[in-house]
């Protein structure tokens, strides 16, 4: 944005702002779209908004409308994500068993988390190679496929949140046990 389109600094502060009041409007009304709509769809809603989301930026040019166009969009992006984020998250600890809610957090945190920086490089490196861009076209798609396995999965029909399993007793941990 910054260099490109040829966004000031000060209309960027602005953008982020109005994106971050999106994401708080999302976190804020997950729970009434999750129970108007449903838990899947929420959840797939909020992954297809975000390549769609990018078709702007991969449009966009200098100038306040476009500006006004990314703040926009961005905004919508981080209200589903957010929404969604709430849902996907809720749902995984229905399914879990209390015993692993911080094994499957941790793993989940890591998968997401640990996957960042190495999507930055091949960003960085695809951006040397065939210009920003395109390389912003590549990742638009490659954010489809989660949308299509969503689609594909039993998510797709849930609408609300499912009943826990019956848990199992726990017994406590004995002294010196391996």
């Amino acid at each position: 944005m910054l260099a490109d389109l040829h966004v000031s600094p000060t209309a960027f502060g602005v953008i982020m702002g109005v994106c971050g009041a999106g994401s708080l409007a999302g976190a804020l009304l997950a729970p009434r779209i999750a129970s108007r709509i449903g838990i899947g769809p929420t959840i797939i809603i909020g992954f297809a908004v975000s390549p769609m989301a990018q078709i702007p930026l991969l449009l966009a040019g200098s100038g306040l409308r476009w500006q006004i166009a990314l703040a926009g969009t961005l905004a919508v992006q981080l209200f589903w994500a957010t929404a969604f984020g709430t849902s996907q998250r809720s749902l995984r600890q229905i399914l879990c068993e209390p015993r692993f809610q911080g094994r499957m957090q941790a793993a989940s945190t890591t998968v997401t988390a640990g996957a960042r920086p190495l999507a930055a490089a091949a960003a960085g490196a695809l951006a040397l190679f065939l210009g920003v861009r395109s390389t912003l076209t590549v990742g638009t798609v490659l954010q489809i496929v989660p949308v299509i396995l969503l689609l594909a999965s039993p998510v797709c029909a849930l609408r609300d949140m499912p009943v826990p399993p019956a848990r199992t007793a726990v017994p406590p941990a004995r002294e010196g046990a391996s």
